[in-house]
């Protein structure tokens, strides 16, 4: 049986951001009746940037303002559209891959990970959730923690198959789900999100 959790962010966006979690009716109906007040009623330019930072935010586990902008220093750093590097530098973050790859259920689980130490990239410890992977860094961690990410990835793999959600394979990695490694091979060209992401918005807001 699976654990409910508390849905106050999804309602909040009117959308399921978290579809391998499970939802009660009452939270489903509470989603869609904010999702149809935030279509109908007018909402700022400024109020659109703040959302749309806001919701991002959220997705990636809570990012701080002051987060978003070393990102933003980051992306201008690269040549090419300023939204697409930002969200790539996001993919990239080492806490964002645990994610991904189901080595972690969520973004705070992914970072206790790293705080306690128990996660390498390159044979080398991991001290900082906002660490950004290149292409070729081989993630792995210490023997005493592999049971626990072995479970993770079994847990969440049950959900999205309970739940049903159409899953995306991560093509810009190769896994090894028996060692529990992972070869980061390049960035993501392409990201699913749960709900419409305003990339621009994000950028407008920022600078």
């Amino acid at each position: 049986m699976h654990k409910q959790f508390k849905a106050k962010p999804c309602k909040r966006f009117g959308a399921a951001l978290w579809k391998h979690r499970k939802l009660t009716l009452k939270q489903e109906k509470a989603i869609l009746l904010n999702k149809k007040k935030m279509n109908m009623s007018k909402i700022s330019n400024f109020s659109l940037q703040l959302r749309a930072k806001q919701l991002v935010s959220t997705l990636y586990g809570q990012l701080r303002l002051q987060q978003f902008k070393q990102l933003i220093r980051k992306s201008e750093k690269y040549k090419g559209k300023m939204a697409h590097i930002l969200f790539s530098l996001l993919e990239k973050r080492v806490d964002s891959c645990l994610v991904q790859l189901k080595f972690a259920p969520t973004f705070l689980a992914a970072r206790q990970l790293i705080n306690h130490q128990k996660v390498f990239v390159n044979n080398q410890i991991v001290k900082s959730p906002s660490f950004i992977l290149n292409p070729g860094d081989l993630i792995s961690f210490k023997d005493d923690t592999k049971e626990m990410i072995a479970a993770n990835v079994q847990t969440v793999s049950q959900q999205q198959q309970n739940q049903q959600v159409q899953i995306y394979k991560s093509l810009h990695f190769e896994v090894n789900y028996k060692t529990l490694e992972a070869i980061f091979l390049f960035s993501p060209q392409q990201i699913h999100y749960p709900t419409q992401i305003e990339p621009e918005l994000i950028v407008k807001s920022l600078r």
